[in-house]
């Protein structure tokens, strides 16, 4: 008989270990890029229950039959493909029985071909298959003719005696029966929120991380939360060190992979990243992982942890980074750690980018950047703040003083529109508002192109439905609006901020308005903004991003009476002309274009690097976190091939 991987339904918990394991071991047991996650095992949820699926290398393969290159061919018991000489004519797709052959898209340069499970052939030994070893819950065997035999006589055996078979102990489902409920993080009364700007969330008790950090069923070495971090945080390994105490090992742990874990804990979408993909986020609800990240960090620097580098050895080489913000940050921290030196110029007179003046205090207390700053001044990073690149410096003059240089530069271009009126006064952009607001909370002084607005006894209504318009919308709360509305084209359903957000806006009084699409901003007798008329919206077919669309409904047209529109519809990249002078070029939508293929984040220009927004458009803190970290790695390779400069700078 044809060996296979025979998958036990009850015995799947649909931590999806086995997606993460097969996917390693065609990738040479690493990580690969997001877009190339490719497994050939897949686990499907119908109701409670999940059933892994992969090729069950069928005896008569009529995909082999449907096969019109040779392909596909029986070969040692299984059923063996040959990439190379696939055509992608996708009729094996269609011949599978079971539905468990896909089809690259050819994204790599390459053709597009099929790929199927293959026993992970280039693996040997007793465990060579990556899914099986990697089951927790041992759902996963090989059946060949021997288990099968096996099998075949237990079942005999038990029909002759008549005695039941012996009972079956699984050990995830017995873990998810014993397991508590998930404990959100304790958070300040909404009565007493709203009327300061303290971070809502209250710290974490070691009591109750020891209760949330005995609920990680610690899947496996490399769990679905892990890889749904960008940063692919070792979660398990340091939430069970700080289940046990051992809160210094899992700070060195959680820095490992992570420049800024106290942050990421606070302002990371959890519940679309680790969180969501938690295997008890189908039972009793997710582990809190994101808390317990900010604890570690929290805690060990109160008992006086500090990154290490004292054995780090200098290179003699220099970098220049533009940006303090999460790319640039995440870039200058590898660069210190590998000897490095790193020197990151800022416009703004506090580090952190859209961290500091992009997210409110009660989401990311300033104190955090603040004290984060200093540790990486001791690390030896220096920082060059109220220093704009392109008025105060030029960028010419850094390539020329450094071996190499950094564009962590974000997109801060808000996007308009195009609704009549736009411009007109008492209509505010969503990020200038945030950062002047941030400003006088920290009691900087005012940017003057972006100065303070207070919402005190104001009627506002904030447009959109992602993070920052939530942003917005607590904040008018907060300066004391007397109404704060948030109006959506979608429904709630497909709204793309936090669901912890809406539900923290509404304890705190603000509204929602959904379904409802701007038209009009009208204006008063003085010329300033008086009403917002809308149009009401249904849902129609669902988008390429997964959304269904917004369709307006003709005649449904009404008008709020508002003294402040607040427009929360994103940012793009801003008009950056001094870049084209050391040949880094942009692409049709003003992103900085990099190679994706010999060194990741490096533009035209060859010692110059990019990373975060500016790059991928605007995405989220970890993503830019991510992409400095990689792009400091390629940096050093490129400066270690590049000859050593002939004197010091």
């Amino acid at each position: 008989m044809n060996r296979f991987v025979f998958a036990d339904a009850i015995a799947c918990i649909g931590c999806r270990s086995c997606e993460i394991a097969c996917v390693r071991s065609h990738n040479q047991e690493t990580y690969p890029e997001r877009t190339d996650f490719r497994p050939r095992i897949h686990v499907y949820r119908n109701a409670d229950m999940f059933a892994p699926l992969l090729c069950r290398q069928c005896e008569d393969a009529p995909c082999v039959a449907s096969c019109p290159t040779g392909a596909l061919s029986r070969k040692n018991d299984m059923i063996h493909l040959r990439d190379e000489d696939c055509i992608g004519c996708r009729n094996c797709i269609l011949a599978c029985p079971s539905g468990v052959i896909d089809m690259s898209d050819g994204g790599d340069n390459s053709k597009p071909h099929a790929y199927k499970c293959d026993l992970c052939a280039s693996r040997t030994g007793p465990e060579a298959q990556a899914c099986v070893k990697a089951c927790p819950t041992e759902a996963l065997h090989l059946m060949d003719d021997a288990r099968l035999a096996a099998l075949i006589r237990k079942r005999r055996r038990a029909s002759v005696t008549g005695a039941p078979g012996p009972s079956r102990r699984v050990r995830g489902r017995e873990f998810l029966e014993r397991c508590g409920p998930r404990q959100d993080p304790p958070k300040l009364p909404a009565e007493v929120r709203k009327t300061n700007f303290q971070e809502i969330y209250i710290d974490l008790s070691k009591r109750r991380v020891e209760d949330q950090g005995k609920r990680c069923l610690q899947c496996s070495d490399h769990p679905i939360c892990e890889w749904t971090c960008p940063l692919h945080n070792a979660i398990p390994g340091w939430i069970k060190l700080a289940r046990e105490g051992r809160i210094i090992e899992a700070a060195e742990l959680s820095h490992q992979t992570s420049s800024l874990p106290e942050i990421c804990g606070r302002v990371c979408p959890q519940n679309r990243l680790c969180e969501g993909s938690c295997t008890l986020n189908h039972h009793p609800g997710a582990v809190t992982i994101g808390m317990i990240e900010q604890y570690v960090t929290d805690t060990a620097l109160a008992m006086g942890w500090r990154p290490d580098v004292s054995a780090v050895r200098p290179m003699g080489r220099r970098v220049a980074i533009i940006g303090a913000g999460p790319a640039g940050l995440g870039c200058a921290d590898i660069l210190a750690r590998n000897g490095v030196e790193a020197h990151v110029f800022d416009r703004n007179p506090e580090i952190g980018g859209l961290l500091t003046f992009g997210i409110p205090p009660f989401k990311l207390d300033k104190g955090v950047l603040e004290r984060r700053r200093e540790i990486f001044t001791q690390m030896g990073i220096t920082f060059h703040l109220n220093c704009e690149v392109g008025r105060d410096i030029s960028l010419k003059d850094l390539a020329n003083d450094y071996d190499a240089v950094f564009l962590g530069v974000g997109t801060y271009e808000p996007i308009t529109s195009g609704v009549a009126n736009e411009d007109a006064p008492g209509v505010l952009k969503a990020l200038p508002y945030l950062a002047a607001n941030t400003r006088h909370v920290m009691g900087l002084r005012e940017d003057p192109r972006a100065p303070y607005v207070s919402m005190e006894g104001k009627r506002v209504v904030v447009i959109g439905g992602g993070d920052t318009a939530m942003d917005c919308l607590l904040t008018a709360v907060r300066q004391g609006a007397s109404s704060a509305i948030c109006a959506y084209r979608r429904d709630e359903a497909n709204m793309p901020g936090s669901k912890k957000e809406v539900k923290n806006a509404r304890e705190e009084g603000a509204e929602f308005q959904f379904n409802v699409q701007p038209l009009e901003f009208e204006l008063g007798t003085n010329g300033e903004i008086a009403g917002l008329k809308l149009i009401r919206t249904e849902m129609g077919q669902v988008d390429r991003g997964g959304r269904r669309v917004a369709k307006p409904v003709a005649g449904s047209e009404f008008t709020l009476p508002v003294d402040v529109i607040i427009t929360a519809f994103g940012f793009k990249p801003h008009a950056m002309p001094w870049l084209e002078e050391c040949g880094v070029r942009i692409n049709s939508k003003g992103l900085i274009v990099t190679n994706a293929m010999t060194y990741p984040g490096q533009t035209t220009n060859p010692l110059m690097f990019g990373g975060g927004d500016a790059i991928r458009g605007a995405d989220l803190v970890v993503t830019a976190l991510d992409d400095g970290r990689k792009a400091a790695l390629n940096i050093i390779r490129v400066l270690e091939e590049a000859p050593a400069p002939t004197n010091a700078n």
